[in-house]
């Protein structure tokens, strides 16, 4: 996957059909417990790489859920849960609460997964060719695939549905809480699947966007 380019987001507000919840609130423990937003890439750090890659598949609002001390673009929102460190499921749950407009999808990624710059169009496509479907997600992985619920587009009105069905969202597993949706699986390459979760991880992703 090639770089992408830089440029801020417009500014919050927007209408469009799609939004994002870019979860960005992880320790990072496995990398010394760095913040893993501010992962430098080149001379980029992961979140803007994130946020830029997305914008042809996200017309509309984005919210970064991530502590304050995590600078966001302008025009880009900001939330976290309360009280923070709840886990990825009490995460979305503040960033779709967070979320303006009226979206009809929603995407949703950890910012440790720089691959969903390229999956982000597939995922949208695949959905809007399913209107019986709650929403899709990649299903990649090493050494077997598996479904990848962090890396997906669901429709807004049955993700927010079900977390609010949902009670205690903090430390719920999501697996558990998001498969319980009639979900799509788009069979996705191992490498766009694959996470920043330790140093190899970082290495093999600088090496590749350059």
């Amino acid at each position: 996957m090639a770089a992408t380019p830089s440029g801020a987001r417009p500014d919050a507000g927007r209408r469009g059909r799609v939004g994002a919840v870019i979860l960005a609130g992880g320790g990072g423990q496995r990398l010394g417990g760095v913040s893993k937003a501010d992962l430098r890439l080149g001379q980029r750090r992961l979140l803007d790489i994130v946020l830029s890659g997305l914008v042809p598949a996200v017309d509309g609002d984005a919210v970064v859920v991530a502590p304050r001390d995590v600078e966001v673009p302008p025009g880009v929102r900001r939330t976290l849960e309360d009280p923070p460190d709840g886990g990825p499921v009490a995460g979305l749950a503040a960033g779709l609460a967070a979320l303006a407009g009226s979206h009809a999808l929603v995407l949703v990624t950890a910012v440790d997964s720089p691959g969903i710059v390229d999956l982000a169009p597939l995922l949208v496509a695949a959905l809007s060719a399913r209107p019986d479907a709650d929403g899709v997600v990649a299903r990649g992985g090493e050494p077997a695939p598996f479904r990848q619920y962090l890396q997906a587009v669901y429709r807004a009105g049955p993700l927010r549905r079900l977390l609010a069905d949902a009670g205690q969202v903090r430390n719920r597993g999501v697996a558990r809480t998001l498969r319980v949706l009639n979900l799509v699986e788009l069979p996705s390459p191992a490498d766009l699947c694959r996470d920043i979760d330790t140093p190899d991880d970082l290495d093999w992703w600088r090496g590749r966007l350059v």
